[in-house]
């Protein structure tokens, strides 16, 4: 009697849980937007005192901005020109950062869109279930009409916790990949340091803004985690251990690029990135149990369905 209207309340719960998601990340990401851009502005003011044109560094690689410096090896860069390359290296990823997030904006306002009357139709629908329930003098109905609300409840913190799942699991995989570019890198940087010769210091470069690509792509992943993970923090609650994440994520970029760019710290910079991943997949373990957890309480709502039906 009650399966379509039950299979419509879960369904309109989900989206309640979507619309509110979205507030939060349209909220969050406008916030990141406006630092990012005081941000970039500063670098620009650095750089204009530096008499670096700005505009020419928009879409360039990593091994275009080295040779706006010099054309030289990175070893042999002295201080005020390293500081120079410093904030080319976080002008761009600043550009980048802003472009990525002002897209997801984007995109979650059309999402919200979607869902922006989920909370009227909840409403609707509760109200068409409790005429439903008065119109029949079934035994049970009304726990009946508990559990459905509380197994739709459930069904949508599921979904929570999976979608943080999904966005971990790419992260990792992201890390994964920034690994491999650090590796390379790390290996044809300690080639061209005996003597490689041209080819092992444009095998270098090349890997260079390949590992940057992978860094960035790591890095925007990385803040998307967050974001999910405090979803699930509001919505519980609760606490992850997110802190280091949110502060990494803050400086990633800059800490591991320019360190091992600038400095050549690249056996830091690899590192700090596989001690990242980590704690991503520490975290990522942690929401697996918890989900498992969710996933036993919706089999004990069934059960508690079907002992109603067999009374």
């Amino acid at each position: 009697m009650f399966q379509n209207i039950n299979e419509r309340l879960a369904k309109t719960k989900d989206n309640q849980r979507k619309k509110q998601k979205y507030e939060m990340h349209i909220e969050r990401l406008t916030d990141h937007i406006r630092e990012e851009g005081l941000k970039k502005e500063q670098l620009q003011i650095q750089l204009e005192k530096e008499k670096e044109d700005v505009k020419k560094l928009e879409g360039f690689s990593l091994t275009n901005i080295f040779y706006t410096i010099t054309g030289q090896k990175l070893e042999k860069l002295d201080k005020e020109q390293q500081e120079v390359l410093a904030a080319k290296l976080k002008y761009t990823e600043a550009i980048e950062a802003i472009d990525d997030m002002n897209a997801e904006l984007i995109e979650y306002k059309g999402k919200w869109q979607e869902v922006a009357d989920a909370d009227v139709q909840y409403k609707s629908l509760l109200k068409e279930k409790e005429r439903m329930i008065h119109s029949h003098d079934e035994m049970g109905s009304k726990r009946l009409f508990d559990l459905a609300n509380e197994e739709a409840e459930v069904h949508a913190n599921l979904k929570e916790f999976e979608e943080a799942i999904e966005v971990g699991s790419r992260t990792v995989r992201a890390f994964d990949q920034a690994l491999d570019s650090l590796s390379s890198s790390k290996s044809w940087s300690t080639f061209d340091m005996f003597g490689g010769g041209a080819l092992s210091t444009a095998m270098k470069h090349s890997h260079l803004d390949q590992a940057k690509s992978a860094i960035h792509i790591a890095q925007r992943l990385l803040r998307q985690f967050q974001e999910e993970l405090l979803d699930i923090d509001n919505h519980f609650s609760s606490q992850h251990e997110i802190g280091n994440l949110l502060t990494f994520a803050d400086y990633f970029f800059d800490g591991i690029i320019v360190d091992w760019v600038v400095h050549g710290k690249i056996n830091d910079s690899y590192d700090e990135t596989e001690k990242t991943k980590r704690k991503v997949q520490a975290v990522l373990h942690q929401i697996r149990g918890e989900k498992d957890v969710m996933q036993n309480k919706l089999q004990e709502i069934e059960k508690k369905r079907m002992q109603i039906f067999e009374r």
